[in-house]
């Protein structure tokens, strides 16, 4: 054998060793992202899936008035295709726009003796879509061992596991977020002008979820950044129309808002509580010492308030150790052009939220799905490494990140908050122990009860939910002034409606009666029902434990209808 042959068999060898050892590591990636991915799914569905929300407070639709009128508005599409919530005989317009209601219908139409149940299905679904297009995308461009860590970390958040059982659009408008970035990153990497129009086509219609994601729409300067050589007239085409194509998927929110309130900004908001509206501007520099010390007490881990998470979930949206996890992500970041839209959108985003008016944590909770592939660029790296066996005081520090990232350690739970607690752990044992719906198994005594006599309703359950829920023929109203809907200077219902929809009922001959909660103070909320001449309220016996329930009877002599205050 000559040297020439010698050398060109070694470097076969070489080459064929060197294959088989990427091929192996290949191999144990996948193994181990398929791993992560499992774990994952088993976890969502210990935390989220498994839940038995009739033995939950979930029925009731906190908090009040975001889910109940949600839930109405879906309800009032799939029957009357309108998104109003009902009050008395009144259809009114919602503080919120519809189109997280829309996302709930397809659950509402298919599980309608299960319709209470709809905006927790969907959340649902959308997270498990979460988990798996998070894994998906990583396999799609080639890093299956981010993918199953980008699924652990999506799945082990407590902001994630919070709202994948609520009934709120949190989840759904993060969602159109992540995949608004998702085919903005393809249409870069693979030159694909129509994933970018797809992107801004998702970012208009998420407008309808929730009006403030307007704020990511800088991420559509990725068009600009295009990766092709085109004439500067159709590099101008292309950014005119993408903000054209983000326009017209808008325009469905501004179209409704100026049908409903009249002007294009105007909202709900502006109907329902003019006086909030009027109080200061909605965006203001006064805001910002709050946010920000909000948002501190979130990251350190030393929250204190009562807050939206607190009813879903542990009360805690992000743990110290995925912000410090998040952060080293910086490090492995290239700027490149989807790197440069990405972070003016987020930052964008972030200042636009930071001025404003309302000082919640779950407004946030974009930013917080859009850290988890900075998370993951040094977790991928890291356990890269382990995987090599390759470790040093780096990577060994990295990883023991992650797993205090995925185990939610140490962390705040519960209210009155307690430290030292694991989310994890919290999030698999909360499932099934936080009692019963009181208003909804009230609207359930009542209906099971009168479903064959139907009637004027008045109660101290928010009239939305109850006309959602309750048999069509029924009409739910406050009981009097005093409800969650007494400040618009539009409409009004007060103590003199109250009668006058009680003596409308009596003269068309429908029953009337009352559906108050269960309370120490039962008698004097039976009280406050409207007096009628010749008409008396009795209480029906045995219904004091899940609700107490009133019909108004004629009396013996006098049929005036004459009211009495």
């Amino acid at each position: 054998m000559t040297a020439k042959d010698k050398l060109e068999d070694g470097v076969t060898e070489t080459i064929s060793r060197s294959s088989a050892t990427g091929s192996r590591r290949f191999s144990l990636q996948v193994a181990t992202c398929i791993f992560c991915f499992v774990l994952a799914l088993l976890f969502y569905w210990g935390a989220v899936l498994r839940i038995d929300f009739k033995r939950t407070e979930f029925l009731d639709l906190n908090p009040y008035p975001d889910a109940v009128e949600y839930f109405a508005q879906a309800n009032s599409i799939l029957k009357e295709g309108s998104p109003t919530i009902q009050i008395g005989y009144d259809k009114l317009a919602s503080r919120y726009p519809p189109g997280y209601p829309i996302l709930t219908i397809p659950w509402l139409r298919f599980l309608p003796h299960n319709g209470i149940l709809a905006p927790f299905r969907t959340n649902q679904t959308i997270g498990l879509l979460l988990l798996a297009g998070s894994f998906v995308f990583y396999f799609a461009i080639r890093r299956p061992l981010a993918g199953g860590l980008a699924a652990l970390l999506v799945a082990t958040q407590p902001a994630f596991v919070t709202f994948g059982r609520s009934s709120m659009s949190d989840l759904s408008g993060a969602a159109a977020v992540v995949l608004a970035f998702a085919l903005v990153y393809l249409g870069l990497a693979r030159r694909r002008r129509l994933l970018i129009y797809a992107a801004a086509i998702v970012l208009g219609l998420s407008l309808c979820i929730r009006p403030q994601l307007v704020f990511m729409a800088p991420l559509l300067v990725a068009m600009a950044l295009f990766p092709a050589n085109v004439s500067w007239t159709r590099w101008f085409i292309h950014c005119s129309l993408v903000l054209a194509v983000f326009a017209v998927a808008a325009s469905p929110y501004f179209i409704l808002n100026t049908l409903e309130f009249g002007h294009p900004l105007k909202t709900g908001y502006e109907f329902w509580v003019p006086e909030l509206a009027d109080k200061q501007a909605a965006f203001s520099f006064h805001n910002v010492p709050p946010q920000v010390s909000m948002m501190w007490s979130e990251i350190t881990a030393s929250w204190d308030q009562f807050r939206v998470a607190n009813l879903f979930g542990t009360g805690t949206y992000v743990v110290p150790a995925f912000i410090v996890l998040s952060a080293l992500g910086l490090a492995f970041v290239r700027v490149r052009r989807f790197e440069i839209s990405a972070f003016l959108a987020g930052i964008v985003y972030i200042m636009a939220t930071v001025t404003y008016q309302y000082i919640e944590g779950r407004l946030y909770i974009p930013v917080f799905f859009l850290c988890v592939p900075l998370a993951v660029l040094p977790a991928d790296w890291a356990l890269d490494q382990a995987l090599k066996r390759r470790f040093s005081i780096w990577n060994v520090g990295v990883l023991a990140l992650f797993l205090l990232s995925c185990i939610g350690y140490p962390s705040r739970s519960g209210f009155p908050p307690k430290g030292g607690r694991s989310q994890a752990w919290d999030a698999v044992n909360y499932a099934n122990v936080n009692g019963k719906s009181l208003r909804y198994e009230a609207q359930k005594k009542f209906s099971r009860i009168f479903r064959d006599r139907p009637g004027i309703v008045l109660s101290d359950i928010e009239p939305p939910y109850l006309n959602a829920l309750l048999p069509k023929p029924f009409v739910a109203a406050p009981v009097d002034g005093n409800h969650d809907y007494c400040y618009s200077r539009v409409w009004h219902y007060g103590k003199p409606e109250a009668v006058q929809l009680v003596e409308n009922g009596l003269g068309r001959a429908s029953p009337v009666y009352a559906l108050l909660l269960p309370s120490d103070n039962v008698e004097q909320d039976v009280k406050r029902l409207p007096l009628i001449q010749g008409y008396s309220w009795k209480r029906t016996n045995g219904t004091d434990t899940a609700a107490v329930i009133v019909t108004l009877t004629k009396d013996a002599s006098a049929p005036s209808l004459e009211p009495r205050f």
